[in-house]
């Protein structure tokens, strides 16, 4: 993300999105996820557009809503977000993959996870939940990074001064924190 990207977390998910609204009903489940797999077979892949840790972030553009991407081991999608749907593997769940999916997503949208002409989308709680670690991993990458963080966003966190982050988490956390590698610009 970029200072004119990194957007406050109301934004990042949606601004007339109220937490009271994260439901188990806005899941995707397991069979839909299923059917999304073997349309994304066939899809054309980009060159991976991020690395985090093993696993590398593709994106396609195989209909017009953009900012649709997968995340692989090896050859296998084992995840992706496509237009407001995000989804992980079963059997890869609880690794944070969801992060850079999440992030990926919203750079290719331009700082929002929202696809174009979306005003808000629905979030299970554990959608919620995975955006909420997204959004405040960008803020901890981007202090990594030496990047500075828009005032507006941290107002939305009720911080006036992006090293207060250094003092809540610890620098060797930062340090040591996963941040998705660019591989092409």
């Amino acid at each position: 993300m970029t200072q004119d990207t990194l957007l406050p977390l109301s934004k990042f998910i949606g601004a007339k999105f109220s937490l009271s609204d994260a439901s188990p009903d806005f899941a995707l489940d397991d069979d839909e996820a299923e059917f999304m797999l073997e349309i994304l077979k066939e899809v054309d892949w980009s060159e991976p557009v991020c690395l985090f840790g093993k696993y590398t972030i593709h994106q396609h553009s195989a209909w017009t809503d953009g900012g649709n991407v997968g995340i692989f081991d090896g050859d296998d999608i084992v995840g992706f977000y496509e237009g407001p749907n995000l989804w992980v593997d079963p059997r890869y769940r609880r690794l944070g993959l969801a992060v850079p999916l999440i992030l990926s997503a919203a750079k290719l949208r331009g700082g929002s996870v929202l696809p174009r002409d979306f005003d808000t989308q629905g979030y299970s709680p554990a959608g919620l939940l995975a955006h909420t670690v997204a959004h405040l991993q960008t803020l901890l990458c981007a202090i990594k990074q030496g990047e500075s963080i828009p005032d507006e966003v941290l107002r939305e966190y009720n911080i006036h001064d992006a090293h207060a982050f250094i003092s809540m988490f610890g620098a060797k956390a930062i340090e040591e924190l996963t941040c998705c590698k660019p591989l092409k610009a």
